[in-house]
């Protein structure tokens, strides 16, 4: 039942990646034509819609196998018009809780990285044309690395969202477990390399809670932060971008 990250990120970083580079490059358009910096009008739509579609790929992905993987869960779930129904409730909700944050992030993000590429350039002593041609040139290396992080930290959070919850709609009672990606990368206090994170990831191995509680992560600063699943997107940022842990499910009288 766990989630092929790399798949999801490999379909939706595409998309993510055209509205990036369209966004800046319209951006520097109008800088070049008026010496003025702003998002196109429709900036927070065309986020929106990528992100739409991403959440749909991931909610697709990260459900079906788990209710394929555990039919006994799901009788309700068996013709396709019911599970559609509900990933499409999913996907709204989902949406609702985060979505609108997530735009103004990336919209935003989007517009502060132009306007300190230019001040660069400004302070340089670079013209208006020299500095929209060296920003241009960096676009595509630029557009493709951030929409990397931002498919892989956006299909991460929705696909564990859906699996969650697909799995409160089980038939059968259900209890959540939470499985840590055991290589160097995993977030750690320096038990795996030498990096201290803020958030201990690997210790969190293994932790099953019941569906309705939160995962507690402990924090180097001596708390825990609470986390409904890997990549909860209501954790702090360090707790969720790039996180590649996930939730498998057991039933609650065999865990």
């Amino acid at each position: 039942m766990a989630t092929d990250l790399d798949a999801m990120e490999d379909a939706a970083a595409p998309m993510i990646e055209r509205v990036i580079a369209d966004l800046m490059g319209e951006m520097l358009d109008r800088f070049e034509a008026q010496d003025v910096v702003g998002l196109p009008p429709d900036a927070r739509e065309r986020v929106g819609d990528a992100l739409r579609e991403t959440y749909r790929i991931a909610t697709r992905m990260g459900g079906e196998p788990m209710i394929d993987g555990m039919k006994d869960c799901f009788p309700h779930l068996e013709r396709k018009q019911d599970m559609d129904e509900l990933f499409d409730q999913i996907i709204e909700q989902f949406i609702e809780q985060f979505g609108a944050q997530k735009v103004v992030q990336i919209a935003e993000t989007t517009r502060k990285q132009i306007m300190r590429l230019i001040r660069e350039g400004q302070r340089e002593g670079e013209s208006i044309e020299q500095i929209a041609k060296t920003i241009r040139e960096a676009i595509p290396e630029f557009s493709r690395y951030r929409s990397r992080v931002i498919a892989r930290t956006e299909t991460h959070g929705s696909s564990q969202y859906a699996q969650l919850r697909v799995a409160q709609t089980s038939t059968r009672p259900l209890v959540k477990r939470w499985s840590s990606v055991e290589d160097p990368r995993t977030r750690d206090f320096g038990e795996g390399d030498a990096e201290i994170d803020d958030y201990n990831h690997r210790t969190m191995d293994g932790q099953t809670v019941a569906m309705e509680q939160p995962f507690f992560v402990n924090t180097i600063f001596g708390t825990r932060e609470p986390l409904m699943y890997p990549g909860d997107p209501a954790g702090s940022a360090g707790n969720v971008i790039n996180c590649r842990c996930a939730m498998t499910f057991r039933r609650a009288d065999r865990a």
